[in-house]
Parts: structure tokens; sequence; C-alpha cells
């Protein structure tokens, strides 16, 4: 059974698509078959982050030229697959939303995970993202006017007949200046299901074009999006430690022996 995830947010700049891309690597680490789709067509972001910005066959050339989906799916090195959107102001004619929407429901079968990395705010693009999604996660930094923003794509989500699966708060210092989990809950009536911490590994990765999982594997930022993959398949994160090696044992390893 395919699962269609769609990550959204009320404002750009808070973490959606890093997100898409982590959980994207963290659940193929628990071997399901995932690819990310680029629904922002007017402005995507994914193939930049993974550092491949010259795609030859966009989801702009599927919608707009018929050409086939599955020869818009790029196999990135560590596993998961990506459909990319096109970032060159030639492909920025209206979309075709409801081909758009077609078009992405043939992945059913394929996967266990689509994830759309939805457009920002609760413009049509977005909307029409939100719609394809069995489950919406809507991410957020706790702070109140990101918080308020989210509130309003929350809403829109219902009007549109969908329910938010969790928010996905990111960018998280815990500190007097954010609001906490529980009162994050009561103001947005969602269940938090992931919380992100602040990390200056997440902006190396970007850097880097590669996932913060895969970069920076032990880090608190990387073991958050773990711990949400493994929520969002039904199971329970055991994060495992390798034991330090005793002094007789870099002994050995130091005279060869072992």
């Amino acid at each position: 059974m395919t699962e269609f995830l769609v990550i959204c947010s009320s404002k750009g700049g808070v973490g959606k698509t890093t997100t898409a891309i982590n959980l994207g690597m963290t659940l193929k680490m628990l071997s399901k078959e995932v690819v990310i789709v680029d629904t922002n067509l007017s402005a995507p972001n994914l193939a930049i982050y993974l550092g491949a910005p010259n795609i030859p066959v966009t989801l702009h050339d599927v919608i707009d030229e018929n050409k086939n989906i599955e020869d818009a799916i790029y196999k990135h090195m560590h596993g998961f697959k990506i459909i990319p959107a096109s970032p060159s102001s030639k492909n920025k004619t209206t979309p075709n939303y409801d081909k758009m929407k077609e078009i992405i429901r043939t992945l059913h079968g394929k996967f266990d995970f689509v994830i759309i990395d939805s457009a920002a705010g609760l413009t049509n693009e977005a909307l029409n993202s939100i719609g394809i999604g069995d489950k919406i996660l809507v991410v957020s930094t706790p702070e109140l006017p990101a918080l308020s923003d989210a509130l309003k794509t929350i809403k829109h989500v219902k009007d549109i007949g969908k329910n938010v699966h969790g928010i996905i708060l990111t960018r998280v210092f815990k500190d007097e200046l954010e609001v906490g989990v529980k009162d994050v809950e009561i103001m947005l009536e969602s269940q938090v299901i992931g919380v992100i911490p602040e990390d200056e590994a997440v902006r190396k990765s970007v850097y880097s074009k590669t996932p913060v999982t895969s970069s920076h594997p032990e880090k608190d930022v990387s073991i958050a999006y773990k711990k949400l993959a493994a929520k969002l398949i039904g199971e329970k994160y055991v994060h495992s430690i390798e034991k330090d090696d005793s002094t007789f044992e870099i002994l050995l390893k130091n005279l060869g022996i072992k």
C-alpha cells in the first residue's frame, strides 16, 4: 500500500524541504521504497537542495509536454528517489493542477511512500498539493507568528476535507522565547509528532547537498528525524550506540592483533 505524505507549511524558511528530504532518507533507511515529489512548481527547491539543478526531464515536462512520469524519476545516491520540478523560468506557465494530481496518483503501488514537498502558504498551488495527500504534515517553527500562520493552513486543510496527521516543529531551541509543545497542541488542535532541534549541521548539510541524516547521522537533529520516520510507520525508534573500546582493546588494535 502506498501512502501519500504531504509536507506543507504556512510560510517559507521553516524547513519544509529539509524535512521532506530527511524523511525520505530515514524511511529509506527503514527499508521503505520512497520517492519525493517537488510540487512547488513556481519556486521548486528539491533539486537545488540535492545538488542537481539541471535535470533533463522534470515534473513540469510531464505535465506540460506529456512526458512519461518514469522519465522524471531519479535515484539519489542514498537510495531514495526524487521527481523534481524545473527551477528554470521558462517552465513557469500556469500549471494544470488536475493533471498534476492525476499524474502523481499513478505512483500508487510503485512506492511505499510518496512524499510531496508542497508549495508554502495558502496558494492554489499549495492547496492542490495538499489535496493529493493521505496524511498531511504541517511544518512550523515554535514562534507565535509562524504558529498563527500554521493555524490558517490547518483551517484550509480541513476546509478541503482533509485532516492534519500531525505537526512537525522545526528549528527548536527549547528556550523561553518559544511556545512549548503542549501549548502548540492546544493552539493548533493537532498533535505534535516531531520536534526537530535547531542545529548548525543542517546548514552544513544544505551546503554539501546531502541530507543531514547522512552527513551528521549522530546529531540530535538526525535522531529526531529518525524517530519521526519510525513513528510514521508505527515502529519505536531505538538508537544503537556503539560501545567504546576498552584500553586493552585499543592496545590490541594498535598491535594489529584485533
